[in-house]
């Protein structure tokens, strides 16, 4: 899946690796084209989507009500779709989970108002992304501190959040993440969009008149 740049150095385990403390029963795993088989149950009311080891294409992943989790595993042109507002369920959880617990990779990928969020959200983590399209997602309170962002396209609103050119590996030390090509021209970037460590600037492409702003 790719050279193991992405992969941050890492060997994708054969098993799913002990004290995860998920489910395995859960787990999706091999390679799976077409309609993806029945979701499992997750704490919280939510149905649980966990990725190990998956090769999945050409799917439409709707993320209402969803745990998702995602670790070496790679997805190509697929579609994650979420509802406009995000809405707790019966046990006060809102759809959460990460797009890369541990590396994944997404190609060619539309995200469509998904909620990127720290907490009640989703993370983008150690994931990924080569030549996706990012449409009206929400992006409150999410730091994007080990993500890859290649060759992009952001359309709509971008508020409260945070992106990061470098960031800690497992090992304490610093791993530079890959960050261009990536076109926000049709982004609309509120005061509250940070760019910090070495996020290479002049490697995206910008609305006319937006400055980054540098805050670390």
């Amino acid at each position: 899946m790719g050279d193991q740049n992405w992969w941050r150095n890492q060997e994708p385990p054969d098993a799913v690796p002990d004290g995860w403390g998920w489910d395995q029963d859960a787990w999706i795993s091999g390679t799976h084209i077409g309609c993806l088989p029945e979701p499992g149950p997750a704490e919280g009311g939510l149905i649980a989507r966990l990725f190990f080891r998956a090769r999945i294409s050409d799917v439409d992943l709707v993320l209402n009500d969803v745990q998702l989790v995602a670790a070496w595993s790679q997805f190509d042109r697929c579609h994650f779709r979420q509802r406009v507002r995000p809405v707790l369920n019966d046990y006060g959880v809102a759809a959460q989970g990460s797009f890369g617990n541990r590396p994944t990779l997404y190609r060619d990928c539309t995200f469509e108002r998904v909620r990127f969020k720290q907490l009640g959200g989703f993370n983008m983590d150690s994931a990924r992304f080569e030549r996706c399209t990012f449409i009206h997602c929400r992006w409150e309170g999410h730091f994007a501190t080990q993500a890859d962002i290649i060759d992009c396209v952001f359309v709509g609103r971008m508020n409260g959040c945070v992106w990061f050119g470098h960031g800690p590996d497992a090992q304490g030390s610093s791993r530079r993440n890959v960050i261009e090509g990536n076109d926000f021209t049709a982004t609309q970037f509120t005061a509250n969009v940070g760019w910090r460590q070495d996020v290479p600037i002049s490697a995206q492409t910008w609305p006319q008149g937006y400055i980054p702003l540098i805050d670390g």
